[in-house]
């Protein structure tokens, strides 16, 4: 590698180093979409929106352990271990296998109830809890 090369190289890597933790709150804000096709197929109801910064933000006392769990063996419940963020589809499966759920049941359970005990309890805002509220018709 020339001297160039090297010098653009440790360039980007030191500007990398400097705004990759700004890059948080920029992916936090993002709406995601939820449609794993590579799981389901093809999908007989729209993708759904998924407003990450919203739910952080409406869980805020909750925290990321709201949504976010993995199972401890040890303690043999879900438990949240920051860092390890993952999305259902890292342990959920098209099918249930091993007691976990489905990952559509895995969604529609976390979701749902969440909402439904959101609204039950008063707390605002709640989020959707019907199919058409989530699987939203693009325009």
């Amino acid at each position: 590698m020339n001297k160039k090369n090297t010098l653009g190289l440790l360039v980007v890597m030191v500007l990398a180093s400097l705004t990759v933790p700004g890059l948080i709150p920029v992916l936090a804000e993002e709406t995601m979409v939820i449609a794993h096709e590579d799981v389901f197929g093809k999908l007989s109801r729209p993708a759904v929106p998924f407003p990450h910064e919203l739910h952080m933000d409406a869980l805020a006392s909750e925290g990321c352990g709201a949504c976010h769990h993995s199972w401890d063996n040890t303690a043999g419940k879900l438990v949240y271990i920051e860092g390890e963020e993952f999305s259902c589809i890292e342990c959920h499966l098209l099918r249930k296998k091993d007691g976990l759920p489905a990952l559509r049941e895995a969604y529609h359970g976390s979701c749902n109830t969440c909402h439904r005990e959101r609204i039950k309890t008063g707390q605002t805002p709640s989020g959707p809890t019907t199919c058409g509220e989530c699987h939203i018709q693009p325009d």
